[in-house]
């Protein structure tokens, strides 16, 4: 459902209209730009197939992570949300943050983010590597938290962080769940063998 749409700038070139799905009921505003001068006109322009339609709210995607902690893989989904609509920095900050979760909930919570994860990799839930790239999140995500915007952040970079935190998580939480369940079915392939005979 459509609200008519109403003419948001001066010059007439910007026009506006509220538009609520008839599955959840939320409501959208979408906004074109084009040269007419009356409602009607307006009104087929937001009908056209190829008519670019910014829209407010900006849908955010994020990601899911079945074998990470529910409060943990909030908020890297979060992340992900934060950068499918540009907000690089949001998205560096929460990815920091989900790292220090992270550490905190395998019992490094002693100190600063830097011994966190070094903790991590004593403590073998991380590897040489991967305790590295943590590091990297560390030190971006410290720009963040300090108030140093100095340097705009690019798409990249931030793209760049979430795959990094992706591979944190995966080290501490995916792969050791996804071999744990190899592991099961294995052995229950076996139970179910020896049962035959």
């Amino acid at each position: 459902m459509r609200g008519d749409p109403i003419c948001t700038s001066r010059d007439g070139y910007l026009w506006s209209a509220s538009f609520q799905c008839d599955e959840c009921l939320a409501v959208s505003t979408g906004t074109v730009t084009w040269a007419v001068s009356s409602v009607v006109e307006a009104r087929r322009r937001f009908d056209e197939p190829g008519a670019e339609t910014s829209w407010q709210p900006q849908q955010a995607l994020g990601r899911y992570y079945p074998y990470v902690p529910a409060h943990i893989a909030e908020a890297a989904s979060e992340a992900h949300e934060c950068h499918s609509i540009g907000a690089n920095r949001a998205a560096i900050l929460m990815a920091r943050s989900v790292l220090e979760a992270t550490a905190k909930d395998c019992g490094a919570t002693k100190g600063n983010l830097q011994d966190k994860i070094d903790t991590l990799h004593v403590n073998e839930k991380i590897g040489r590597f991967v305790r590295e790239q943590a590091h990297e999140i560390r030190y971006f995500g410290n720009d963040m938290a300090h108030g140093d915007f100095v340097v705009p952040v690019t798409e990249e970079e931030a793209s760049e962080i979430l795959g990094l935190m992706a591979v944190v998580l995966n080290e501490v939480y995916e792969a050791p769940a996804k071999l744990e369940e190899l592991r099961q079915a294995r052995l229950a392939r076996k139970e179910a063998v020896q049962g035959e005979n």
